[in-house]
């Protein structure tokens, strides 16, 4: 068996062994996210480490570990730089190490909350645009060789946008909404509950697509450039 048929074989491997990871981490996020309902169905409370809303309770801290794993996967595409068969700029791997990063140090610090003269969210959406914006020739030399990878990412992005920005966005609609009716106290705690599970919930299974689809990239151009060009397709 040749040397090249052989690591087919390991990339093969490899790549099974990161989507079932990726599979497990989403039943795992389904089982805390049932959890913490449910507790909060039956007893009004949760148990701290629980907390989908807590400072680094379980799924705060499993949140800050998706975003330190994707910045380091950045920073290890940006040494393999020069061994990739369609190079990228420094600038991409660069930039999204760094927006990671931060995001990883204010899930544990939450500091965003004392920000209170800006709008976080503005702040995070303006660099989520200006990353693709300014390094365009990357994305288009990425989607080219490696479409799959930005589909994974894009469906990431999406449910995190959609699930985290958006139940944040209509908190205040939903309490205004409710409170027109009588006895409405236990109805708006336990929406408001929901609605914080779904925001948490999708910002973790969206981190989780993107870290698979980064530990993907990473795993393809780690790969002689034949290989990997044939994963790519």
């Amino acid at each position: 068996m040749s040397v090249i048929t052989r690591l087919k074989e390991y990339s093969m491997t490899s790549q099974k062994l990161l989507f079932r990871g990726m599979l497990g981490l989403v039943g795992i996020e389904i089982g805390l996210a049932l959890t913490y309902l449910i507790l909060i169905i039956k007893q009004g409370n949760t148990l701290p480490l629980l907390d989908f809303n807590g400072l680094r309770s379980l799924p705060s801290l499993l949140q800050a570990a998706h975003l330190f794993t994707i910045g380091g996967l950045c920073l290890f595409l940006l040494f393999l730089r020069p061994r990739m068969a369609h190079p990228i700029s420094w600038f991409l791997p660069s930039a999204l190490a760094l927006l990671c990063l931060c995001g990883g140090l204010d899930e544990v610090t939450k500091l965003h909350l004392h920000l209170k003269q800006f709008d976080w969210k503005i702040i995070y959406l303006s660099i989520l645009i200006g990353i693709p914006l300014i390094g365009w020739r990357d994305f288009i030399t990425v989607w080219r060789y490696h479409c799959a990878t930005v589909l994974w990412v894009l469906a990431g992005l999406g449910i995190f946008l959609l699930g985290g920005f958006g139940a944040e966005m209509i908190k205040g609609a939903i309490a205004s909404e409710l409170s027109n009716y009588s006895s409405s106290t236990r109805l708006l705690f336990l929406t408001e509950h929901l609605r914080i599970t779904v925001e948490e919930f999708a910002e973790l299974f969206g981190e989780t697509l993107i870290l698979y689809a980064f530990a993907r990239f990473a795993q393809q151009t780690s790969m002689p450039s034949e290989i990997s060009t044939a994963q790519s397709l």
